[in-house]
């Protein structure tokens, strides 16, 4: 996807989560721009976990990062092997696992929102 300069700019607010998800081998982190399209968030995340244990690894990661970016979040689905919701008000992390991705497809729910994917360099 060509990069335009507003959507490296939003994305740049989010960095730190991705690379955060990234560094511990995420399989696949999207990064949604919702702010034009939703009413209820800026930013939505979706990381995609190898395993439960990975997942576990995954939202930790995602906690601590939000944790040192001063956002307060809930977490629903913490003990779910599908999907873990983190909710910090304007931004949304996702961690789903495989089959999660394809049971809920998040991904396709926000087909017109300006997208940006990462996937893991060692994959």
């Amino acid at each position: 996807m060509e990069e335009n300069k507003t959507t490296q700019e939003f994305y740049e607010s989010y960095k730190p989560i991705v690379d955060a998800l990234i560094n511990k081998h995420a399989l696949e982190v999207t990064v949604h721009n919702l702010s034009e399209v939703s009413g209820f968030t800026e930013a939505f995340i979706v990381a995609i976990a190898r395993s439960d244990l990975h997942a576990k690894t995954l939202r930790d990661a995602a906690d601590d990062v939000l944790d040192e970016m001063k956002l307060p979040h809930n977490v629903e689905g913490e003990g779910s092997s599908r999907w873990c919701l983190m909710d910090a008000g304007h931004l949304v992390v996702n961690i789903l696992s495989r089959e999660g991705r394809d049971y809920y497809r998040l991904d396709s729910l926000w087909g017109d929102a300006p997208t940006l994917k990462f996937k893991d360099n060692d994959e």
